[in-house]
């Protein structure tokens, strides 16, 4: 199917790069559906875009660029919404703001994406970590994770050790009206 974006512009997508939250993300929750988007203009970071939606995208990061300890400890309501069972395989992200001045970056450590690649269903969860913040300093972090990625990798094999699986859809540039 063709999905109409403003970042990315017409993009194709299958079923297979659907993302389904059930209950939406936070101040978005009539928007369910999305996919992964890969951007070669910004390494490290995927966009979730909304197929519903063509000016809705958010930036997502991988939390261990920020929190090499990072846990995230989903209530039973939170593995419902992803249809979790035992043996599913998850990935987290989180959610990036950027502004103009990339110095002023900040990344949501307290509400994190999780989604259930076996069934592709995710739900932003809040977690009860009263030491993670929605506004954590991003920039110092981002750069030296930037410093350390070979332009030849792409954002999904730019993990730690573990297997970066998911299905994200490549674009070749960004609409040069991009914000």
């Amino acid at each position: 199917m063709k999905i109409q974006t403003a970042r990315f512009g017409s993009m194709e997508v299958t079923e297979e790069h659907l993302i389904h939250f059930r209950d939406g993300m936070i101040g978005f929750s009539t928007l369910k559906n999305y996919v992964l988007v890969e951007s070669p203009s910004m390494p490290l970071v995927l966009w979730l875009q909304s197929t519903e939606r063509p000016g809705v995208a958010f930036p997502l990061i991988e939390p261990w660029f920020f929190k090499r300890d990072y846990k995230v400890t989903l209530s039973d309501a939170d593995k419902v919404s992803i249809k979790l069972e035992e043996g599913d395989r998850t990935k987290i992200f989180d959610v990036l703001t950027i502004p103009e001045d990339m110095t002023k970056m900040t990344v949501n450590l307290k509400a994190p994406i999780v989604i259930n690649l076996d069934k592709s269903a995710a739900s932003q969860v809040i977690l009860q970590d009263k030491t993670l913040e929605v506004r954590a300093a991003a920039h110092e972090a981002f750069n030296k994770a930037l410093a350390n990625f070979n332009l030849s990798q792409s954002a999904t094999d730019a993990g730690p050790s573990e297997e970066s699986i998911w299905n994200a859809v490549a674009v070749k540039k960004e609409v040069e009206t991009a914000l």
